[in-house]
């Protein structure tokens, strides 16, 4: 509505309790016979409104320590999918590359969420080693490592409730990791 408004030059202004009784008194001059009478909400002062949620910003610094410790796991099992995924073939290979893709997309949006909240860049310490042993064993850890992750974005996301920006990256990243879980056990699946 406030769009169609605007687009023939028209807009909402805010409620201005004196205007409206000057109108309503032109309405119904003998304010003792209306059969309705008016109630003027109570207008709210500045000092009572409730401050918007942090987006994003200085007041989500607190979650720095949580926010690299995420990045660290997602780096190291970016870098053991990877890893894996040259060292497999066919099918185990692509979905790998993909899973590999997707974190490394989720690393870069929580890269983006610190760098925000921090004006840093975070470089996450250590590479993730390719699981060693046949493939079956190195994919249940990849398995492991996704339930990790999700579990760990998932607490994080419910701690962080004060900023409804990174919450709902951290769901996103929670989603994604389950994902990959399901996928991985599929595969899984196939190959036993």
């Amino acid at each position: 509505m406030d769009q169609q408004l605007s687009e023939r030059g028209l807009s909402l202004r805010p409620f201005d309790p004196e205007v409206f009784a000057r109108v309503w008194s032109r309405v119904m001059p003998d304010q003792a016979l209306s059969p309705i009478q008016p109630a003027l909400p109570a207008l709210r002062s500045p000092a009572q409104t409730a401050p918007a949620p942090s987006c994003l910003g200085e007041g989500s610094a607190r979650y720095v320590p949580q926010l690299e410790a995420l990045m660290d796991q997602l780096h190291a099992a970016l870098g053991s999918v990877r890893q894996l995924a040259r060292r497999g073939g066919g099918r185990a290979s692509r979905l790998l590359a993909s899973l590999a893709a997707d974190q490394q997309r989720q690393l870069r949006r929580l890269s983006a969420a610190y760098f925000l909240i921090t004006g840093r860049r975070y470089a996450p310490k250590g590479q993730g080693a390719a699981p060693s042993g046949p493939l079956s064993s190195a994919l249940r850890t990849l398995f492991q490592q996704a339930q990790q992750c999700a579990a760990q974005a998932a607490v994080l996301a419910r701690t962080v409730s004060d900023d409804p920006c990174l919450s709902r990256l951290l769901e996103d990243i929670q989603d994604e990791a389950q994902s990959h879980a399901a996928q991985i056990r599929v595969l899984l699946e196939e190959l036993l």
